[in-house]
């Protein structure tokens, strides 16, 4: 008989030990769920900031490519200036 309450007082020890590793379990289960929470509402602005960042990329592309197709209007224009210019003045000599 006296075994028997050696045995359960055993018993009642580790089962002690155990509901007090559960609840432990338990609290770091609900510290993953926040941390899980935390991480899909990240990954969430995270997405959206490299969507605002890719719209602003472009953005700063056309704004860098402007004065370049400005330039090379400027360009044409002013060898187009040119090449009439000397066409006018071959032609006046030739007439002259």
């Amino acid at each position: 008989m006296e075994e028997a309450k050696v045995v359960l007082a055993l018993h009642d020890q580790k089962i002690n030990a155990l509901e007090r590793e559960l609840a432990a379990m338990r609290e770091v289960q609900a510290e993953i769920r926040k941390m899980n929470e935390a991480l899909v509402t990240l990954a969430t602005e995270l997405k959206h900031t490299n969507e605002h960042l890719r719209h602003n990329e472009n953005k700063l592309d056309a704004l860098e490519s402007a004065p370049r197709a400005r330039a090379q209007s400027i360009t044409t224009a002013v060898i187009a200036s040119l090449i009439t210019g000397l066409v006018t003045a071959c032609i006046s000599i030739l007439l002259a």
